[in-house]
């Protein structure tokens, strides 16, 4: 079961306030038991505000990425029905979601999409959640850059919110440009550098390059990413990733002569 389905039947550990509280609490209703219908209220006697276990940290991270989505693909002023195939299609393509959970990512997607509350509050409360990982935040900017990129253009309205995002989280530029070239060199684009897919200048070091690349390789390991609760369903995601990461080592290390 993927990882929006163990929300069928309530089975959620833990009470997240917030706008995330309000989104998942709108998106499932009456499928929350009685212990969870309150978010940010009390469990067990205890009142529970963060995620408790790597599950926990797996639902916010789906959760945070679906409500982003809806927001960015929200940014030029509509949602169209190509946009929500195009997020259906890469839930399903690209991070390899079954049904049921596409079923519930869409009702995420639609509570955040009609939701008042400003992207701001979101980002203030995932930056909070995962300010232990930072990497984290990166890997929910790089996934919102490939949806936006996945129907082939990259909308200025939705790249403007995307680097709000990414500000807000407490990105740099460098870091920003390296998840933007990912996936624009993914996608095919010719004039993507690959100092920036690796985060790096032009005129770094051969040592600096090396150390950008073997930073990245372990950051996108698989296991590095399961241990560090990333949900397994959206691991396909960090294939490309990889695929574009070494295909920029490559490209330097045979114009350096490495």
């Amino acid at each position: 079961m993927g990882i929006f389905g163990t929300l069928v039947g309530g089975t959620l550990g833990f009470l997240v306030g917030g706008p995330l509280g309000m989104v998942l609490g709108g998106a499932l209703g009456s499928n929350l038991s009685r212990d969870t219908q309150s978010f940010g209220g009390r469990m067990h006697g205890q009142t529970r505000t963060m995620p408790q276990s790597a599950q926990d940290l797996q639902l916010v991270f789906a959760l945070a990425l679906t409500s982003l989505a809806a927001k960015v693909a929200k940014a030029d002023g509509r949602v169209t029905k190509d946009e929500i195939q195009t997020f259906d299609a890469f839930l399903s393509q690209s991070l390899g979601l079954s049904s049921e959970d596409r079923q519930i990512a869409a009702k995420v997607f639609n509570q955040a999409r009609d939701s008042q509350t400003p992207i701001g509050e979101f980002t203030k409360q995932i930056r909070s959640i995962f300010r232990a990982q930072p990497q984290r935040l990166r890997d929910i900017v790089s996934i919102l850059l490939a949806v936006a990129l996945a129907d082939g253009h990259l909308h200025p309205a939705e790249e403007q919110l995307i680097q709000k995002i990414a500000w807000d989280f407490g990105l740099d530029q460098a870091e920003y440009q390296s998840c933007k070239a990912a996936f624009a060199a993914a996608h095919g684009e010719p004039q993507v550098s690959p100092y920036e897919v690796l985060g790096v200048s032009a005129n770094a070091s051969d040592e600096e390059v090396r150390r950008a690349h073997r930073k990245l390789v372990r950051e996108y390991h698989p296991d590095t990413l399961q241990a560090k609760g990333l949900p397994e369903d959206f691991l396909e995601f960090a294939t490309e990733k990889m695929a574009a990461i070494n295909d920029a080592w490559s490209h330097i290390k045979k114009e350096r002569g490495l």
